[in-house]
């Protein structure tokens, strides 16, 4: 079968169950993290539950987790892949496409313009002088 994001019959399934399975587990916890122990014990028999610290500790620790990714692990690792500034790889790589020549008042190919000339027209100025 091919690899495709497209809706599909087996995968509208397993979705659907996933959707159904999470809001269930979700109101399970909602109903131990609100519900007094003492409901629980007396009248749905349930005699041993986690602490209630546990309701409030695990997501806050999965969040701060996911805060330490997004603000320090991720960039970090960004930071170690990026090249140098004076590395040829931030300018040039394998897709780059040369300036060619064209017909005087044509349409100019697609291409890359060398740093050379960028630098050129934006920061030298002409002496009128």
């Amino acid at each position: 079968m091919e690899h495709t994001p497209a809706p599909y019959g087996p995968r509208a399934v397993y979705g659907y169950a996933m959707y159904i399975g999470s809001n269930m587990l979700f109101l399970l916890y909602a109903i131990w993290a609100i519900i007094p122990d003492e409901v629980l014990h007396d009248y749905l028999g349930l005699k041993y539950w986690p602490s209630k610290y546990w309701a409030i500790a695990i997501p806050i620790w999965a969040l701060t987790a996911l805060a330490t990714f997004a603000f320090l692990i991720y960039p970090s690792i960004n930071m170690l892949i990026t090249p140098d500034i004076d590395d040829i790889r931030t300018i040039t790589d394998k897709y780059t496409l040369p300036k060619a020549e064209t017909v005087p008042g044509g349409i100019p190919a697609v291409s890359d313009i060398p740093i050379t000339e960028v630098c050129r027209k934006l920061y030298l100025r002409k002496n009128n002088s």
